[in-house]
């Protein structure tokens, strides 16, 4: 489809500068901008949207954009010499549909092409800017309108008012404004939405202009590069609460609790009591707060919680069943910093995110609570992956092409599981190390697992590949059959330990397997290396055990079956 239109919305110079951090195909999506004026009734919006973008070779001649199921009514091209100052439409609204234009600006329209599906701009040969003051970047302009399907879900609330929400993952921000919507290019995001009272508006970033809010015009802008699907707006009657805020190096960063009035008591007094304390201590293992706000945000979201970059949604159920306990606080927290800040590259290495938000839920919860907390937390995360269908599969799984069943215990749970076993294997202190410096090399970027195996490698001065190769590219896990027998003549035990995990899983290199030896309430320890099918072990004691414990601290993803035989030793 080829249309043209005739009159175009202005274009908005924002302060500051975007930064280019990702790349899909030759095009570098700099920053969005939207221009919304949510409706009193009804479902569908008009919207005037600002994509800033870099191409990476002058030869490109075509800016393709995700946008499903919209009506596109006009594109165009700005003009750098016109963006000389910030546009003050948006505090002194002008009419027209959908709210008119941003800057009162009108600019010639170009053509396009729309299916439907995704919206097809020809860009001409670019020109370097002339003016100092020119931004590197080109800007196209959409004026846009239609229903959502998804994406921006515009319903009612648990207590009968109306909201909006933004849920975008894993691919759904292409619902309700155009992107390029791949987690391998992030921008910034700035929302510009005007809203009848009583509704509050939260969205990602940090506020501009907020005495103008009184007349129902909220700013957000989020100048740091974060995925699409974490791009979100929220409108609903929020009752706002301030818990203490967190110092950083430079500012103070604020934490609020955005909720329903109805629910507000309870969020504060029980999933959010400790909001302050887990950013805080997430701070001091991973690194700084990577975002200027954190709210965290009642809403319709369709998941247990939304990581959206400094505006967490959960969903409003276990709020109104007193359901929703701080371990989801945790885990959506930990996600600022894996999974927002620093993003997988590909959706195939989801555990960099979900993995990472699963272990160190558990690492937060072990510092505010005690040790408990991660000792039980990672032995329900074994069982609950021991008893799953995924089994069979590897974490990194490129034949699974369903995006919602990477929603598995694959990366959530055994991949909580690699960490907690990478950080037994290299030990403490060279596990935080490379974790900060993960954080703080692909922080604003994203990663793929290789970039954490190289990390985490110079920082344990050791090679790791086998480590990684096997927990994230076989399935299953290690069954271990421990078989011991003692010679009371020779005053030997031999231990024989096989693997009897299914021959599809393979078998598995564990340098490090505990064995304790317990007699008249004294324990003794051995550590064995295993690696094949079969290992056996012999060791001198004066009688034999009254019991022998395999890996007896949980240190390692496996099951185990203990049994004593009559081999005697030197014959196993």
């Amino acid at each position: 489809m080829r249309r043209t239109g005739g009159s175009l919305l202005g274009l908005l110079l924002l302060v500051g500068a975007g930064t280019a951090c990702g790349q899909t195909g030759r095009i570098d999506i700099v920053r969005y901008t939207l221009h919304l004026t949510l409706p009193a009734s009804g479902d569908a919006i008009s919207a005037d949207a600002l994509v800033d973008f870099d191409r990476v070779g002058d030869e490109l001649d075509t800016l393709v954009l995700d946008l499903v199921g919209m009506a596109v009514d006009t594109v165009g091209f700005s003009d750098p010499a016109m963006l000389d100052s910030v546009c003050a439409s948006f505090r002194t609204p002008t009419s027209g549909r959908g709210g008119g234009s941003l800057c009162g600006m009108t600019i010639p329209p170009i053509p396009f092409e729309y299916d439907g599906r995704q919206l097809r701009i020809p860009i001409p040969k670019r020109t370097r800017p002339t003016r100092f003051d020119e931004p590197p970047w080109e800007t196209v302009a959409i004026h846009y309108y239609g229903v959502p399907r998804d994406g921006l879900i515009i319903g009612t609330s648990a207590h009968g008012r109306r909201t909006f929400f933004a849920d975008n993952w894993p691919q759904r921000a292409r619902y309700w404004f155009p992107t390029v919507d791949d987690p391998n290019d992030k921008a910034e995001f700035t929302v510009m939405i005007t809203a009848s009272k009583p509704w509050r508006v939260i969205a990602n970033g940090r506020p501009m202009f907020p005495e103008e809010r009184a007349r129902g015009m909220w700013w957000w802008w989020e100048r740091r590069p974060i995925p699409t699907y974490t791009m979100v707006l929220g409108a609903a009657e929020f009752r706002v609460s301030a818990h203490r805020p967190v110092s950083s190096a430079r500012s103070s960063i604020p934490i609020e609790v955005w909720t329903y009035p109805e629910d507000s008591a309870y969020a504060d007094s029980v999933p959010f009591k400790y909001a302050t304390e887990i950013v805080e201590t997430l701070q001091r293992i991973i690194g700084p707060f990577p975002y200027e706000k954190l709210a965290h945000v009642e809403s319709s979201t369709r998941y247990g919680g939304m990581e959206n970059a400094s505006a967490i949604f959960y969903p409003e159920k276990p709020y109104v069943d007193g359901t929703l306990r701080e371990g989801v606080v945790r885990h959506e927290t930990a996600h600022q910093w894996f999974g927002d800040a620093v993003t997988e590259r590909d959706w195939h290495h989801l555990w960099l995110s979900e993995g990472f938000a699963s272990y160190f839920d558990l690492v937060a919860g072990a510092a505010l609570h005690g040790d408990s907390v991660l000792t039980a937390g990672i032995r329900a995360n074994a069982e609950s992956y021991m008893k799953s269908s995924v089994v069979d599969r590897p974490i990194i799984d490129p034949a699974e092409h369903d995006l919602m069943k990477l929603l598995n215990a694959n990366n959530y749970q055994k991949g909580s599981w690699v960490l907690h076993m990478l950080r037994g294997e290299i030990g403490d202190s060279a596990f935080f190390r490379g974790l900060r410096e993960y954080y703080r090399r692909y922080r604003d970027s994203t990663a793929l697992s290789d970039d954490f195996e190289r990390v985490m490698e110079q920082a344990a001065a050791k090679d790791l590949g086998w480590f990684f190769a096997q927990w994230l590219g076989q399935p299953g896990y290690p069954q271990l059959d421990a078989a011991w027998s003692y010679d009371s003549a020779t005053h030997r035990l031999t231990l024989t330990l096989t693997q009897v995990q299914p021959a599809g899983w393979g078998t598995f290199r564990l340098p490090h397997v505990t064995i304790e030896y317990v007699e008249n309430g004294v324990a003794a320890r051995r550590d064995i290396a295993v690696d094949g099918r079969r290992t056996v072990d012999i060791v001198e004691m004066p009688a034999p055990p009254a019991e022998l414990r395999v890996d007896p601290d949980g240190k390692l993803l496996l099951k185990t079956t203990v049994t004593r035989t009559n081999r005697k030793a030197g014959n196993p």
